[in-house]
């Protein structure tokens, strides 16, 4: 990199996490450093906040600010934080021309449960509430995170009522754009998938892996599941 002329070092989309901000003092901070370790632009992308409103929407607004962006005319990497990480993965697949993709405690394969409430009483209550609920239209449409809720108990009313991460994981076999999508993600150059080893916002943590669980909660390895065996969306192509 340091040899490298700067026309040569592709600029950096970053994507802030759940409930923080592009304004905020530390996501400033993180930005900083990703532009002073490439020697290039780096710039955060998203709304504030990003706890209501629907999630396809947004990572949809965020394409089109980098399309729009003149210091994103050509290749670009992107990195994300938390949720983040699926607007990463999002301009990977369907935005532009990404090079690199890495991703912080990214739910990749959604999370199952309410954030900090996996086991007990109460949680086990409320998160059922949530599993009953999630998939209405008014749900997706206000609560963000509800896009990537993913419940594999009730897999047809995931697949019909989430309006984010079966299109991103081209869980739908009738997609029109899943080629598409699957040939721009296998043709970046590298992902770097960082998972947090005492995660408790998504669960399990290991989505951040691309790990899947089964319909008793029990975790799946990444190359046990079928979005790799199938490779659905070019990972298991990229990985070799």
């Amino acid at each position: 990199i340091l040899a490298a002329s700067a026309h040569e070092i592709a600029p950096t989309a970053v994507f802030h996490g759940f409930g923080d901000a592009c304004e905020n003092s530390g996501m400033q901070r993180f930005t900083k450093l990703i532009a002073d370790g490439t020697g290039t632009v780096a710039k955060c992308f998203g709304a504030p906040s990003q706890v209501t409103g629907n999630f396809q929407q947004y990572a949809e607004d965020s394409c089109q600010q980098i399309l729009a962006d003149p210091d994103f005319d050509g290749e670009f990497n992107t990195v994300g934080l938390s949720q983040g990480s699926l607007f990463a993965r999002y301009m990977a697949e369907n935005c532009g021309k990404v090079r690199n993709m890495a991703t912080l405690g990214g739910p990749h394969m959604g999370t199952t449960t309410v954030p900090h409430c996996t086991s007990g009483f109460i949680c086990g209550a409320l998160n059922a509430v949530v599993d009953r609920l999630v998939y209405l239209g008014i749900v997706q449409s206000h609560v963000a995170p509800a896009g990537y809720f993913r419940d594999t108990k009730h897999w047809d009313r995931y697949l019909a009522g989430s309006t984010f991460l079966p299109a991103l994981n081209n869980e739908r076999p009738d997609d029109k754009d899943a080629a598409d999508r699957k040939k721009n993600f296998e043709s970046i150059n590298g992902a770097l998938l960082v998972m947090f080893s005492e995660d408790t916002m998504i669960h399990p943590k290991e989505t951040a892996w691309f790990a899947d669980t089964d319909k008793d909660g029990n975790v799946i390895p990444m190359k046990e599941t079928e979005l790799y065996t199938k490779d659905l969306i070019g990972l298991k192509t990229l990985d070799e």
